[in-house]
């Protein structure tokens, strides 16, 4: 998502209503900025932020990203967020440094990630200013690296998945997670089906729990990518307004 169409979605977002010849106000700008997180071991890690106009009592999202980077439609990303009311930020992956966005080059994970998200999440929610809860967002191998930080800990309220990488290996792993979970597909997406999705999402409810599924359709796989080929609008749009809702039902 470039920046162009910020203005497009927020309004999508934030006006519910307009009385004829009334005047919508714009929506607060969130404060952009950058922050040094510890980690164990002594190492630290750059991570973009966004906060809201008002910081206090807010729930936290982590944002995760493709295989192609942290590109600069991530603090896009993250911007939306904050001016929808919460603490955001992104964190760069060692399983994927910055390339060029395009074609479907493949995933190496760095298993180092899953240590480094759950210390940047922690760190995060003992804020100041956050309510405790954090939620994550991921894409492509940043849905991979999500699904296996909810399946090693509880504490995580809310989590989607964008066409995660790593195929039905990944999606079993949700079995294994408490968190409440929404998944994004593609129609077109070979590597994360409609079938793969709803054979976990009836395991789901044999054992009576819910798995969240949004299936986007004329879609491929990177559709929420601006920089990428397949990247396409009208199902970007409808992406960001059911993560919205999903993260306002339950963070």
């Amino acid at each position: 998502m470039t920046y162009r169409l910020l203005p497009l979605l927020l309004c999508a977002f934030v006006c519910t209503g307009r009385a004829q010849d009334a005047v919508v106000p714009p929506p607060a700008e969130p404060t952009l900025g950058e922050r040094w997180i510890a980690l164990e071991g002594g190492d630290s890690v750059l991570v973009w932020t966004a906060l809201p106009a008002v910081q206090q009592d807010r729930p936290a999202v982590l944002v995760l990203h493709d295989r192609f980077g942290p590109h600069t439609h991530v603090r896009s990303v993250i911007k939306v967020l904050a001016t929808v009311g919460y603490r955001a930020f992104a964190l760069p992956l060692l399983s994927a440094p910055e390339q060029p966005a395009r074609g479907y080059p493949p995933v190496t994970m760095d298993s180092s990630d899953f240590a480094r998200v759950t210390q940047v999440a922690v760190e995060l929610m003992n804020d100041e200013g956050c309510t405790g809860r954090i939620g994550l967002l991921g894409f492509d191998v940043g849905a991979q690296v999500v699904a296996e930080t909810i399946a090693r800990l509880p504490f995580f309220k809310a989590a989607v998945l964008f066409y995660p990488s790593g195929g039905t290996g990944t999606l079993v792993r949700l079995l294994d997670s408490a968190t409440p979970t929404m998944v994004v597909i593609a129609q077109y997406d070979a590597d994360c089906t409609l079938a793969d999705v709803n054979a976990i999402r009836e395991i789901f409810m044999e054992q009576k729990r819910k798995l969240h599924v949004s299936y986007v359709k004329d879609a491929h796989r990177f559709f929420f990518n601006p920089d990428h080929e397949r990247y396409h609008v009208p199902a970007m749009k409808l992406a960001w307004k059911e993560l919205v809702a999903f993260f306002n039902r339950r963070l």
